[in-house]
């Protein structure tokens, strides 16, 4: 993770799509020059003419296919402009998903869902209206500096008039835009507080209907809060926004007075005249959506600076490929701590609880270092069956994620065969495991060893193993349903996992959440039958009814990890509450 500089989003199309936009400001640069032909047509042909009915069919036709080439340029413009910005998003969106990925873990908690989803929501989002509306402001800009040149040589002195009396209106709108970017931000960080709300809501559904006190304090000390103060500062930032409009509207209009009065003061002719104020009108339109577009721009720099806040792991546009011995015989962790980044203390409610237990009851302990992991050494040889007992907030799911690679140590080492596993290697190390977490997400897409297909015959035979047979089918790949039962789901994550034929299978409380009778089936028939297909399997346990099925018995306390010998196991096995005291 790096923290980098907050680049701007005018920079950053410039470095990516530095060619495409010249091409762009080209082709506005040609529709451009096209109004402004128009202008000088209709300043020559018709206000020039002493006498209407000495105008031709011919001078009517040419004009004709001006306006037909305005029509032609304008669209080629705009779509090109369009185009660029719409790629700019795919490829901003892509790029974040990809990073989120690529992402620690420990990062990613820290941040939060609701951080995330609303980055990906509205903050793209934001981004894609603002380039939406960008050929407006971009052709507004070159369509004023293309008139502004002919309007000069028609007449410097009255150009310079009107150019004064524009800057000044231009001026004040920009005092006013400043207002709108400031209730912008505050809208963008009310907006993080909002999803939050959201899903707390969604979240804790069920909590909620069971406790209305809880459901109306959320809702009105919370929710409602936020979503007066998000009403506040967009009604703030509107008014700042239409005033800017209408002044600017206005003051237009005015523009036209002004320039026959002056006129009049210096003698100029009253076609030049005319000619000024029928080009202020045909200005007004595309200078008055250039200001509207304005404001989504700095929306958008504010969703940009919200994105780049995040500080997600560098873009890479490929996955790492499996490069990790499949011939491993030793994972070793040396004196392995942890410990929360201070950053991290205030863990979002996404972080699997477990953790936040880790955290909770470690900062009680008597030394008070802090440290979630103390001086941890293990190691696992191929094929063991290892249970780890351990109260709640010892350390045991933060161990979990040390041994599968998900976080990495404070201090001390991870190896595999004496290779230390460090952040080159850390990816590919990771592809050794697969995990059943308490908060395990189900993905209902079936994948086999290293991506490819997965095995149908081992598929099928684990369905009836986990007796799911009758719950669930399995089509091309595909589950056909992912809502059962907490149990149930935990059996379709077994499944899951069994199809992907990875070598180390770490199992966080799997069978806490089985009835008594499969209980018994998974200690007694498919520990056996996974050992059997070679797996190492590391298991979260407190059923002390089954510690003989392991070959191992560790007990996590205070951080620290204790290899049990034969006479602990047999006191763990009888009584293993009374080991965790």
């Amino acid at each position: 993770m790096s923290s980098r500089a907050s680049v701007s989003l005018h920079h950053m199309i410039w470095a990516q799509y530095r060619l495409p936009f010249l091409k762009v400001i080209l082709l506005n640069l040609v529709n451009a020059a096209v109004s402004v032909g128009i202008i000088a047509y209709i300043n020559q042909t018709f206000i020039s003419q002493p006498v209407f009915n000495t105008l031709s069919w011919s001078s009517l036709g040419q004009f004709a296919l001006l306006v037909l080439l305005l029509l032609v340029t304008t669209f080629v413009s705009q779509y090109a402009l369009t185009r660029l910005g719409h790629k700019f998003v795919y490829e901003l969106r892509t790029k974040l998903v990809k990073q989120i990925i690529d992402t620690t873990v420990p990062q990613i908690d820290h941040l939060g869902s609701a951080r995330l989803l609303a980055s990906l929501s509205s903050d793209i989002q934001s981004i894609t209206v603002a380039f939406v509306r960008m050929p407006e402001l971009v052709q507004g800009v070159i369509l004023s500096v293309g008139v502004g040149l002919y309007l000069g040589w028609l007449s410097l002195p009255l150009l310079l008039i009107v150019m004064f009396w524009i800057a000044m209106t231009i001026w004040i709108s920009t005092i006013l835009v400043k207002h709108v970017y400031h209730h912008l931000r505050a809208i963008r960080d009310i907006n993080d507080a909002l999803y939050q709300d959201y899903q707390s809501i969604i979240d804790g559904r069920k909590e909620l209907a069971l406790n209305h006190h809880r459901a109306e304090q959320i809702y009105t000390h919370d929710f409602l809060d936020h979503a007066k103060s998000y009403k506040e500062r967009v009604i703030k930032s509107d008014t700042y926004h239409l005033s800017a409009v209408n002044w600017s509207n206005i003051m237009m209009f005015a523009a036209i007075g002004v320039i026959f009065a002056v006129s009049n003061y210096l003698g100029i002719s009253m076609g030049i005249a005319t000619t000024f104020s029928l080009t202020i009108l045909f200005m007004q339109s595309p200078l008055l959506h250039a200001v509207g577009a304005y404001p989504t721009l700095q929306t958008a720099q504010v969703a940009l600076d919200k994105i780049q806040s995040l500080e997600l792991a560098e873009y890479q546009p490929l996955f790492r490929t499996d490069n990790t011995s499949q011939y491993w015989q030793t994972i070793s962790l040396t004196d392995v701590n942890y410990r929360y980044n201070v950053s991290n203390n205030s863990v979002s409610n996404t972080s699997n609880s477990s953790d936040v237990d880790d955290q909770a009851s470690i900062a009680k302990d008597s030394d008070h270092s802090g440290d979630i992991l103390k001086d941890v050494n293990l190691t696992l040889q191929r094929g063991d069956v290892v249970f780890l007992i351990g109260a709640n907030g010892s350390g045991k799911s933060t161990l979990a994620k040390i041994i599968t690679g998900i976080f990495t140590p404070t201090t001390g080492a991870v190896t595999i065969d004496k290779q230390p596993v460090d952040s080159n290697n850390n990816a590919d190390y990771r592809q050794l495991y697969s995990a059943i977490f308490s908060d395990q997400h189900i993905f209902k897409q079936l994948i086999g060893r290293q991506g490819q297909q997965p095995d149908k015959a081992l598929v099928n035979a684990w369905l009836h193993k986990l007796n799911l047979q009758d719950k669930i089918s399995v089509a091309d790949n595909q589950l056909s349903t992912d809502k059962l039962s907490q149990g149930q789901r935990k059996r379709l994550a077994m499944l899951i996992a069994v199809a992907e034929q990875k070598d180390v299978l770490l199992l966080d409380e799997w069978a806490a959440d089985q009835d008594p009778a499969f209980r018994r089936v998974f200690y007694q028939t498919l520990i056996p039958e996974l050992k059997a297909l070679g797996k190492t399997l590391f298991i979260i346990s407190h059923d002390d009814g089954y510690f003989e099925h392991a070959d191992r018995l560790l007990l996590m306390k205070q951080g620290r990890l204790i290899e049990l010998n034969a006479e602990e196991r047999q006191r763990a096995s009888k009584d293993a509450i009374a080991m965790l005291a």
